[in-house]
């Protein structure tokens, strides 16, 4: 069981009334923070608490453990640390930093962080910690190399009780949400703004998570520095503090400002420029042409610049019109229908 006790600080007493008194039953209606204290993801806030520390490598099933002195070494470092929220496929790799409390047990993963539950099939949410704090613990992985006299048989430690994944209320978007899930293409924050019209930051950030998981990296910061492609942070003059996502795909060659200048990033993204930055994705991975022609009545309403791409994405049935006549391409897209059009993309590049 999960139990944080400066965590439900957060919780408002009118969700407390309709919630039964456990932090467990809590993390199912609020909204998980972005990043906590290691004690309070792990459910320890003492290391009397504590009645035993192992470290695993779970690709050997063998462990160490550790001694009383440095158990208390070991919490004193982590406890007051900051862990970040991460979507993670394969949180059960590498190293595991494992705590018995009298009740529970709970793994730290160094690759992979905290794992506190699924987020739909085949997917977890996670509690990492930074990449400076973790080299403060790597300690542990040399302690367990240098062991002379492992023991084997250390089982595998995962809270799966909890699902924190929000499905939308629209039944035809639930399965994308699903799979979108399943295939780490759907961020946390995301899942309590599906009816939204998604904004053109949140569309960047929706695409870079698509290419990132596409190459098989953690993050599109983590690609575009192993394969040496640079960006300027802050190219755009109104993007500061924006997802880092805009300007990185902005020196891939996908994304364009409104004018040379802005990139309005706040602004709702229009259909017509969707379609174009799923084509433009696409392009990464394959050439992509069309002979057909568009049969919407309002095709006429399509900028000469997107006619190509909005062509493409309904050719190939990423992106549909709003109905048999309309493509709307002027219109607003929302969370949910950006999401259906990633996973349509997605398996279109199988």
């Amino acid at each position: 069981m999960i139990i944080i006790k400066r965590f439900v600080k957060i919780i408002i007493p009118a969700i407390l009334a309709f919630i039964a008194p456990t932090a467990v039953s809590a993390y199912n209606v609020v909204n998980l923070p972005e990043d906590m204290m290691f004690s309070d993801a792990i459910g320890v806030f003492d290391a009397d608490e504590i009645e035993r520390v192992t470290v695993s490598d779970l690709a050997e099933g063998k462990y160490i453990e550790l001694l009383s002195d440095e158990i208390d070494v070991f919490f004193d470092t982590v406890e007051n640390m900051p862990v970040y929220r991460t979507i993670n496929p394969t949180p059960f790799r590498g190293i595991a930093v494992n705590i018995y409390t009298g009740s529970d047990v709970k793994s730290y993963y160094i690759n992979s962080g905290i794992q506190i539950g699924m987020y739909g099939s085949d997917n977890y949410i996670c509690y990492q910690l930074g990449k400076e704090d973790i080299e403060k613990i790597l300690y542990l992985d040399s302690m367990y190399k240098d062991d002379t006299e492992k023991k084997n048989g250390e089982e595998l430690h995962r809270s799966i009780a909890n699902d924190f994944l929000k499905l939308p209320s629209a039944p035809w978007a639930q399965p994308f949400a699903r799979e979108a899930a399943s295939n780490s293409l759907l961020p946390y924050e995301f899942t309590d703004k599906y009816s939204e019209n998604i904004t053109r930051e949140q569309f960047c950030k929706l695409l870079g998570n698509f290419i990132a998981v596409k190459e098989n990296y953690a993050s599109l910061d983590m690609y575009m520095t192993d394969n040496d492609k640079p960006y300027l942070k802050n190219y755009f003059a109104d993007c500061s503090g924006v997802d880092d996502s805009v300007n990185m795909l902005h020196a891939l060659g996908i994304v364009n400002g409104r004018d040379g200048i802005n990139f309005d990033p706040q602004g709702t993204i229009t259909r017509e420029e969707a379609a174009t930055l799923l084509c433009k994705v696409a392009e990464l991975y394959g050439w992509i042409g069309t002979e057909s022609s568009l049969k919407y009545a309002d095709k006429g309403d399509i900028s000469p610049w997107a006619v190509f791409y909005v062509t493409w994405a309904n050719e190939n049935g990423i992106m549909t019109g709003v109905s048999d006549d309309e493509f709307a391409p002027q219109g607003a897209y929302t969370v949910e229908q950006a999401v259906a059009t990633m996973i349509r993309l997605n398996n279109f590049l199988k």
